[in-house]
């Protein structure tokens, strides 16, 4: 809910806002929430199971190939900080972050 609120903060037109079909984007409170800002945000819903249309999917690709699973944790290393880099890695990688934009199955993401 917070991240919805942020989200429209100062926003004037129209936003569109791609979710999958997790439970949170679909509760009550969601709802109510897209109903109080008066048609200024409209959630569109994946169709379940539809990794090629996520960007998020990418990422998670890009990590199984090129993260934490392909370099063994050294002795007394958190997983947690090991994928908290990963994920900073990306992060910090503009170039790499809108090539899981680029696919051809998430062209409705493009400008």
């Amino acid at each position: 809910m917070a991240f919805l609120q942020n989200f429209m903060k100062g926003r004037r037109a129209k936003a569109f806002l791609v979710v999958d079909g997790h439970p949170a984007h679909k509760a009550n409170i969601v709802k109510q929430y897209v109903q109080s800002v008066k048609g200024r945000l409209e959630l569109h819903f994946l169709p379940p199971y539809a990794p090629d249309l996520n960007p998020d999917e990418f990422v998670w690709s890009h990590m199984k190939t090129n993260g934490v699973s392909k370099k063994p944790l050294k002795k007394n290393e958190s997983m947690r900080k090991r994928v908290e880099e990963d994920i900073a890695n990306i992060q910090a990688n503009p170039q790499l972050v809108r090539s899981f934009f680029s696919a051809a199955s998430v062209a409705y993401a493009k400008d």
